[in-house]
């Protein structure tokens, strides 16, 4: 997946609780505001002749030498201020226009390097959107006040903020609007009642309206606006002014794809099932649900492949040519399973050897299931479309040489016709290579051909490479894929499928875990608590995705969708009725989300808020799961992708094999699908998970890691393993994608 990399520094607090404002500084700390407060800042008005080195504690000033300061240059780049200019700073000839991130002249307004001091015109600063947002945190931003609840109960001095729930009684007005992250309140903004949903992962407060945290209020230091907001008409206005487009179709198909093998091991005689029981736990290998069929049957330290963890105790599984779901303590996994799969491993390297055949497995050795039923009529066959076996297979190429050349369900005449193929139509062999019917696919459509009809051979083949494949013809489908009962005659096809919605559930998987930890106002840490944006930016971080520190600018990071478009994964922004984006939340799917709410309820699964949602941003890129990353040899990093030398790593080639993969474990996944041509295993603590690196003027994605893969050493993930012997090892220069 492509990395997005905005950096932008959205708050500017020094260390101690200090924040440069125009004309004057703010100190935070637990001191009387009033004391702190220039006659300028109350009154917006500008004054030479007010030195704010006056107003300033030594011990503010001490903390401003050791903490730097940040600020927007002429190109919107946010860099460390100079020494020279701090003192511009401290003498009042300079201030912080919070607004637009500028450091501003105190006599004319105009913009000033932070880093030579020079004025540069007002045109040649662009302007960051939306820089109202007080989060900012562990990158450089705004940290939360040292005792939010005495800075919260300052309202003698014009501050509202975190009232203690016991005062909240005596404070007329207090008690229930969402908190702004600076402390303060949002008067007459309360967002709609959020409702947990029965299923969350852990127990939470059911939050009530002020327990949506209001992370994009405005600093504590910010002069009133000089036109109130007139209710929705600000949203609307804020909807309006956004490029939302439509949200694109993810391509999605009927095929397989491969991921690494995990291995499990019956601890006594089971069956699999097509589904999951409804009453799980009074189910067991002799005790079946009526309702709910066995499709397989496996005996004790029978073999399966753990295709996918469910969240309810179920694996689905793989075993032979049986697909469907057990019980996760049915079987046998981790250490207890690598023993049982050595000796196994043992006994099957001397049968392959006595039959001169060569090692490819356990299989001929591990007792598999017994199918009760056959895949076609196993409704579990295909609820997840991986599998450990190899699916993507050389091209065999045949053109039709008729017209009206029907392609069937099954083997003659008397069959459904499910596609139909013009003379010249190309289409290529899967399966049943010498039979009088063979099974082929062109374009979507799969099913059995007279051979009688099709022209095949090297003439074919040179006719094939020589135009390009793309200059010939598909087939037209006369049923849909999933009509037809041939789609699944075979597992293999000339290419992988295009799982869309895997990295969208690993993403989510992978930030339930942290429902539970606490909200900290200007926090990023996934464990220890975040705010809003601190938790997306720290989730999709993981994921190789950069995004600004703060929900107003992340709103803008990606493609903008209608709310109602949103999948799961992608991001929602709320805002109130000034039109001021004040949250951000994952979208779960369902209506739930995943979001860092408030300090009360902490981190979440939440309920999504369609009042105040005004769109949703699209990140992940569903495109990019699709097989087709490319031959591994091609070419296709520009010069100007070519970012920092890494140096020399090096290289070997694996597939998703047992030889290749051969502890109980496999290649541990990042969540997507390991595909020839993009998927690389690394060793994270070298290059992590997401990051992407050109390798012989390839691009690659680092998505697995071996236990083998340590240091300076990369495997790269190929279809087959005789292709991974072929390439063999070697080395080569990394470079990081800019």
């Amino acid at each position: 997946m492509t990395g997005h990399r905005w950096r932008r520094t959205a708050a500017f607090l020094l260390a101690g609780g200090m924040l440069l404002s125009q004309g004057g500084y703010v100190y935070a700390a637990e001191q009387e505001p009033a004391e702190m407060i220039t006659a300028e800042q109350e009154t917006g008005a500008v004054s030479e002749a007010a030195p704010v080195t006056e107003t300033v504690p030594e011990e503010v000033t001490a903390s401003t030498e050791e903490a730097p300061l940040y600020a927007l240059d002429a190109s919107g780049a946010s860099v460390q201020v100079s020494d020279t200019v701090c003192a511009m700073i401290h003498d009042g000839t300079v201030y912080l226009d919070e607004a637009s991130g500028y450091l501003r002249r105190t006599v004319d307004g105009s913009c000033v390097d932070p880093v030579s001091g020079e004025a540069f015109p007002e045109e040649e600063a662009p302007q960051p959107a939306l820089e109202e947002d007080g989060e900012a945190g562990a990158d450089g931003g705004q940290a939360e006040p040292e005792d939010p609840e005495t800075a919260g109960n300052r309202q003698e001095n014009g501050e509202t903020g975190d009232i203690e729930e016991e005062d909240a009684s005596d404070t007329p007005g207090s008690g229930t609007e969402p908190e702004k992250e600076n402390g303060g309140t949002e008067d007459g903004n309360e967002p709609p009642e959020e409702q947990m949903p029965e299923d969350a992962q852990k127990e939470v407060t059911q939050p009530e309206p002020e327990d949506i945290q209001k992370d994009e209020g405005q600093p504590e230091t910010e002069e009133p606006r000089a036109e109130e907001g007139t209710g929705a008409s600000d949203r609307e206005s804020l909807i309006q002014g956004a490029q939302i487009v439509q949200a694109p179709v993810i391509v999605d198909d009927f095929r397989f794809w491969t991921v690494a093998r995990k291995y499990g091991f019956a601890k006594e005689d089971l069956y699999i099932r097509e589904a999951v029981p409804e009453d799980t736990p009074a189910l067991n290998a002799t005790s079946l649900d009526e309702e709910v069929r066995a499709v397989g049957y496996l005996k004790q330290d029978g073999l399966v492949y753990i295709l996918k963890e469910e969240e309810n105790g179920w694996l689905y599984v793989e075993s032979g040519t049986v697909r469907g779901f057990i019980k996760a303590d049915e079987i046998r996994t981790g250490e207890e399973a690598q023993k049982i799969l050595e000796v196994y491993q043992q006994e099957a390297k001397q049968k392959a050897e006595k039959m001169g055949r060569e090692y490819s497995g356990i299989e001929i050795a591990a007792p598999i299931a017994e199918a009760l039923v056959s895949p076609a009529d196993n409704e579990a066959y295909a609820w997840l479309r991986a599998t450990v076996s190899q699916t993507v297979i050389a091209k065999e190429y045949a053109l039709a040489s008729v017209s009206g050349l029907n392609i069937r369900e099954g083997k003659g005449e008397d069959t459904d016709v499910v596609g139909t193929m013009e003379e010249g139509t190309l289409c290529y062999i899967i399966a049943d290579r010498a039979d009088d019917w063979v099974y082929v696919e062109s374009g979507d459509v799969r099913g059995f051909v007279s051979s009688s009809y099709l022209e095949t051979g090297d003439d074919v083949t040179a006719r094939v490479e020589a135009a390009g494949e793309e200059s010939f013809p598909a087939a037209s489908e006369t049923v849909m894929p999933e009509e037809n009962d041939a789609l699944y005659y075979t597992l293999t096809s000339v290419k992988s499928g295009v799982p869309g919605g895997e990295v969208r559930q690993s993403l989510l998987t992978f930030a339930s875990q942290f429902i539970g930890n606490p909200y900290v106002w200007g926090g990023t840490s996934l464990t220890d608590g975040a705010d809003c944006s601190g938790f997306v930016q720290s989730i999709y971080r993981e994921y190789g995705y950069e995004l600004p520190r703060v929900a107003a600018d992340q709103a803008y990071a990606g493609t903008q969708i209608p709310v109602e478009d949103a999948l799961p994964g992608d991001l929602v922004f709320y805002a109130d009725d000034s039109g001021d984006i004040y949250h951000v939340v994952i979208y779960a799917g369902d209506g739930k989300t995943i979001e860092a709410q408030s300090r009360k309820t902490g981190i979440v699964q939440g309920t999504l808020d369609t009042a105040d949602a005004v769109w949703a941003v699209r990140l992940l890129e569903d495109s990019a799961l699709s097989y087709g990353a490319g031959d591994i040899s091609e070419v296709n990093a520009s010069t100007d992708m070519y970012g920092e030398n890494l140096g020399v790593f090096d290289l070997t080639y694996y597939c998703a094999c047992e030889i290749c993969c051969d502890v109980e474990t496999g290649v541990t996944a990042t969540g997507t699908p390991v595909v020839e041509g993009r998927t690389i295993a690394v060793d994270p603590s070298v290059i992590p998970y997401g990051t992407q690196v050109i390798i012989n003027g390839h691009v690659f994605t680092a998505e697995d890691c071996g236990g083998a893969v340590k240091g300076n050493h990369i495997d790269i993930y190929v279809n087959d393993h005789q292709t991974a012997l072929e390439l063999g090892r070697n080395q080569a220069e990394v470079y990081l994608v800019k």
